[in-house]
């Protein structure tokens, strides 16, 4: 190695660092997607190097292995420290993290900040109204009954559907040998395809076996779909990396038929490309359809949705994607088809709770209608997908990453208990209209309900009872006004805020206009009442005047006394003045950090004892003699010790410590009153030491001392 280097030298070459070179790896396994692997050689590197592009890599390691909280820190820290440089997606993965683990608000904010910033209008407003979408789905509740299945592991399975008696799904291989090869990506197994009878769910994987060794390879098998004959199946491959350097690879969808109790004839689907993937196949009612999604070209962005008719003769018409309603410029996956043709998917561009969650489009007019959120709990903040449905189409199967599972990814079952009504938040104003001065009702009044721009919105006429009620918008502000022939107006400012389905009390009185003539008159006579007040009160004010010049002669002397204060502080200042002086004349004694001490040569103790040795006593015998010379002294002997032993006994043995030494100056003449003696053990060091070994010898010794502190002089 030196050789190397001293060659390296002489020809001026650089050679790597140990740190570049672990950079340089992490960067390698991230950029073939080896994301497991390339966390910690980051992690390692994160003290010595913050920049840009380590932070992104990382916290999009942490994103696609699904560690939510540190990618919400560093993605936090890119928008903290770098966000101007940044684009939108790298925003829109902390809007995602935040979401998964719960900070919806904070999420709302990061993306809205951004899209101000860049002055995107329209994408600011589309935001506000996903939230608000979103929050509508929330306050259903849970619409769903779900299990976490038996058969789930530590690993990942999903994409299940039960077909006859069996439950389909992929999972990472469960029969594996030394050989066997990891997805680096997550350092799983590859995935194959599984089938376990629905009987026996309840007693764990053991019972699940290969779908079929000509379908199951030694590549990831993922999704599939099975036509009602149960002869036919599609279902997900990926190809093999074109070069090592590929960060992935790509899906293809593959067909297989079922001859003589045996799946055969594997074969690609000829819309499959090299350049794209191809995946998560799925069949309409009819099976004369095959729904899929692929990140070819020509797409919205990312994954979109795609149908490709199936021909009687076996062939494929050409790929259609399925338009805006359903794409976005994120990802959009896992198709089903339900019996009545309604298309259920995952996506992270339509509003949702965070990551991949599952939405229903509904059949319409030989298309399909803007998707919805399926709702909470098949939706959370982490991936939920590959919904399908069972025979009812009111439960079956999806999967999630949730952490509340098993690992990875799981298999869930679900039966729906509600309803999907999406309503916007709504209030009500409800009231009984009541003459002021009777208290009886008053059926038949006009009430009008105007909002915040004094625009009116409804008007009714109270019932018999006098009762009326109006609809309101969450978080707005209104004004509700009544009136009726013979009475007085009156109106009402209602305030609705976020509680769904409140009712606001919104209930009025009319003075009639009769009893307002009788209010005049008592009016007049509460005037002649209050003149009588002020002339008593005038009397009063008299009194009040003469207190205050009573008053003012007790200020005076309180003036007086501050003066006699005021002189006495000048007393104290000339006191000071003097002991001043006698600091100046007096080597040993000295102000220190807003104290006066008596400084002595070191005052040391044998270890663990107390007793003073013959230095300590005449150093003491020179403070006895300052002492004397100053009557109106009293000091404070604070004895210390270093960290070595417990604090208990450092406490107890630094009290005796200052004991002896007070003991000492007493029976040297000097009062007892005057000395006062206390031990502080460890807990005012010096220097800190974290641990004995972390201080030099030198450092406890500068611990353990001995302060001499005058605590009073007069």
């Amino acid at each position: 190695m030196k050789k190397i280097l001293f060659i390296c030298f002489i020809l001026g070459l650089t050679v790597p660092t140990f740190a570049q070179q672990e950079l340089k790896r992490a960067d390698t396994y991230f950029e073939r997607a080896y994301y497991s692997d390339a966390i910690p050689l980051y992690e390692q590197l994160l003290p010595r190097n913050k920049s840009s592009k380590l932070i992104k890599n990382l916290a999009d390691c942490y994103y696609h292995t699904f560690d939510m909280k540190s990618a919400a820190r560093w993605y936090g820290y890119l928008v903290s420290n770098y966000g101007e440089n940044l684009d939108e997606s790298y925003y829109f993965k902390l809007n995602q993290s935040l979401k998964a683990i719960g900070e919806y608000e904070k999420a709302q904010q990061t993306l809205l900040h951004f899209y101000t910033e860049q002055d995107q209008g329209d994408k600011a407003s589309q935001l506000a109204e996903d939230f608000t979408y979103i929050e509508n789905v929330r306050a259903i509740g849970d619409r769903f009954k779900i299990k976490n299945l038996n058969l789930n592991t530590a690993s990942s399975e999903f994409g299940a559907a039960r077909i006859d008696s069996n439950l389909i799904y992929s999972a990472s291989r469960k029969q594996t040998s030394a050989l066997s090869k990891l997805y680096r990506w997550n350092n799983e197994n590859y995935l194959d395809i599984y089938s376990h009878p629905i009987d026996k769910i309840g007693m764990g994987d053991s019972l699940s076996t290969s779908l079929s060794n000509t379908i199951n390879s030694k590549m990831h098998e993922g999704t599939f779909a099975i036509t009602k004959d149960r002869k036919t199946i599609y279902f997900t491959r990926n190809s093999k990396k074109k070069t090592e350097d590929d960060k992935v690879s790509n899906l293809k969808i593959y067909r297989a038929e079922y001859i003589d109790g045996a799946w055969k004839n594997v074969i690609a689907l000829p819309f499959n490309s090299d350049d794209f993937s191809t995946e998560h196949p799925a069949l309409s009612p009819d099976e004369t359809k095959l729904y899929f999604s692929s990140d070819r070209e020509g797409g919205f962005g990312s994954f979109d949705l795609y149908m490709v008719s199936i021909q009687k003769d076996g062939f494929f018409g050409s790929p259609i994607n399925l338009g805006k309603e359903i794409n976005t410029d994120k990802k959009e996956q896992f198709p089903f088809v339900d019996n009545n043709g309604n298309l259920y998917f995952a996506s992270n561009g339509h509003p949702g709770f965070g990551l991949l969650d599952v939405f229903v489009s509904k059949k319409e007019n030989g298309g399909f209608a803007k998707p919805d959120n399926l709702g909470l709990p098949v939706n959370s903040g982490y991936d939920d997908f590959s919904l399908s449905l069972d025979r009812d189409s009111g439960s079956g199967y999806f999967s999630s990453n949730r952490p509340s599972g098993k690992g990875s990814d799981d298999i869930y079952s679900f039966s729906e208990t509600k309803p999907l009504v999406i309503e916007d938040c709504k209030q009500f104003v409800a009231g009984i209209l009541t003459d002021k001065t009777t208290k009886f009702p008053l059926p038949g009044a006009y009430i009008e309900l105007v909002d915040g721009n004094g625009k009116l919105i409804e008007k009714i006429r109270t019932a018999k009872d006098a009762s009326f009620k109006f609809q309101l918008t969450c978080s707005s502000e209104y004004r509700i006004k009544a009136y009726k022939e013979g009475y007085e107006d009156n109106s009402k400012n209602i305030f609705s805020d976020t509680e769904r389905n409140a009712v606001k009390d919104g209930s009025l009185s009319l003075y009639s206009i009769e009893e307002r003539e009788a209010q005049k008159a008592k009016e007049l006579l509460a005037q002649k009442e209050a003149a009588e007040k002020e002339a008593s009160a005038q009397i009063k004010r008299q009194k009040e005047q003469e207190k205050a010049a009573e008053l003012e002669r007790i200020k005076k002397g309180q003036e007086m006394a501050l003066k006699q204060k005021a002189d006495q502080e000048k007393e104290k200042r000339e006191r000071l003045k003097k002991i001043d002086e006698i600091i100046a004349k007096e080597d040993a004694i000295i102000k220190e950090k807003n104290r006066i001490v008596i400084k002595t040569e070191e005052i040391h103790f044998d270890y663990s004892l107390w007793y003073l040795r013959r230095e300590a006593r005449q150093r003491l015998a020179k403070v006895i003699a300052i002492m004397k010379q100053n009557p109106g002294m009293v000091i404070e002997i604070g004895t210390h010790t270093d960290i070595r032993g417990n604090a208990e006994y450092n406490r107890d043995l630094s009290q005796k410590r200052a004991d002896s030494a007070k003991e000492f100056m007493v029976k040297n003449g000097i009062a007892p009153e005057r000395v006062i003696a206390k031990g502080y053990g460890e807990s005012k060091p010096i220097v800190k030491c974290e641990t004995e070994e972390s201080c030099t010898e030198e450092d406890h010794e500068w611990n353990r001392r001995c302060e001499l502190v005058v605590v009073k002089w007069e």
